[in-house]
């Protein structure tokens, strides 16, 4: 019962680690994206800044004309930031702060007129549903609407608004921040999907669909990549070589619709035995190739045996299902063109010594 528990715990700690992984690897491909239309995003918060400021200079009594001059460097600072941002934290802090600037700026311009609140509530409106489409999380965008409308409370307060344009301002200010949060909810489930999409073809890419193993080129270049972190750190690698045993036979007695199920069975075997950050590739027909990282020859042997066990469990409808297999621990002086070869030799060998067994390479 404990070893239940214990299993599930960590079935879903990973499925939670993976949840957290995938989400982070969405906000930081979409902070990727806005990035790129970043710089417009602040030419435009500039720009509009500068027209609201000229608009009101054509008014009488203009006022905090000069503070209202130096926010729009400001604003182009921070607008800066935003293309600059490498994390999604920081990405956040300096649209709040470029929005921040764009707000106070149009909150600076309606004071002295005859009704600030109607004059404000055009900007705080345009600046907060624009600004929709920019936020990476619920968060964010909630502290943007916040910045957006916190300039309400004075003008509703301290001087002394009207209850009509109260009444009014609320009633067009609410239903802008629901549309706002609709905006923000349909662009992220949107950005979430055309990543989810991006990430399946992603994988058909380097992935064989029919087994769920690494494509000959992809899992090449992960040895690669696994040969140099356990050459550097001196760690052992080692390569499991494997064959299916009389496929050829199975395909010409029983069609290729029963390989494809054999395949298919071997593939999904090695996902379940395998651990997380062991990789495995079909290099031919009926070849597959397991990376095991940190084992030795022995661990590897015990790893094969467990996976004959298996193996023998799946239905064959000619006969039980077998491989032959070699194992070859990459060498400090080899490639692991050279380590996959020994272990190809190996398993050779141990077809043509009776099949159904595993060899060390030499």
């Amino acid at each position: 019962m404990n070893r239940a528990a214990e299993r599930r715990r960590k079935i879903h700690s990973r499925a939670a680690a993976e949840k957290a992984a995938t989400t982070e690897a969405l906000r930081l491909h979409t902070l990727a994206r806005l990035r790129l239309t970043a710089s417009e995003m602040g030419v435009m918060a500039v720009a509009g800044s500068a027209v609201v400021l000229l608009a009101r200079l054509l008014l009488p009594a203009p006022e905090y004309v000069w503070l209202r001059v130096l926010l729009l460097p400001l604003t182009a600072l921070f607008g800066y930031a935003v293309t600059r941002a490498t994390t999604v934290r920081q990405y956040g802090m300096a649209c709040l702060a470029t929005i921040a600037t764009v707000s106070l700026n149009a909150y600076l311009g309606v004071l002295g007129t005859d009704r600030p609140l109607m004059n404000f509530l055009p900007a705080a409106l345009v600046v907060m549903l624009s600004t929709s489409f920019f936020w990476i999380t619920l968060a964010q965008w909630i502290g943007g609407a916040l910045v957006s409308y916190a300039l309400f409370v004075p003008l509703m307060l301290f001087d002394a608004a009207s209850r009509a344009d109260t009444v009014f301002a609320l009633l067009y200010a609410l239903p802008g921040l629901a549309v706002g949060l609709v905006s923000h909810q349909r662009i992220q489930d949107f950005q979430r999907r055309a990543f989810e999409q991006e990430c399946r073809l992603a994988e058909l890419a380097v992935t064989d669909p029919l087994t769920g193993a690494r494509s000959r080129r992809d899992f090449l270049q992960q040895a690669e990549e696994a040969a140099a972190r356990a050459q550097a750190s001196g760690a052992p690698l080692v390569l499991l070589y494997l064959d299916i045993d009389h496929f050829k036979r199975l395909n010409d007695r029983h069609g290729h619709a029963a390989g494809d199920e054999v395949l298919r069975a071997v593939g999904g075997v090695l996902q379940r035995m395998l651990r997380h950050h062991d990789v495995f590739g079909r290099l031919g027909g009926e070849e597959f190739c397991v990376l095991l990282p940190d084992h030795d020859e022995q661990q590897a042997l015990a790893v094969s045996g467990r996976l004959r066990a298996l193996l023998a469990e799946v239905p064959r409808p000619d006969r039980r299902l077998t491989v032959s297999a070699g194992i070859a621990r990459l060498r400090d002086d080899e490639t692991v063109a050279e380590a996959l070869n020994r272990a190809d030799l190996a398993m050779l060998e141990a077809k043509q010594g009776g099949r159904d067994r595993v060899l060390m390479a030499a």
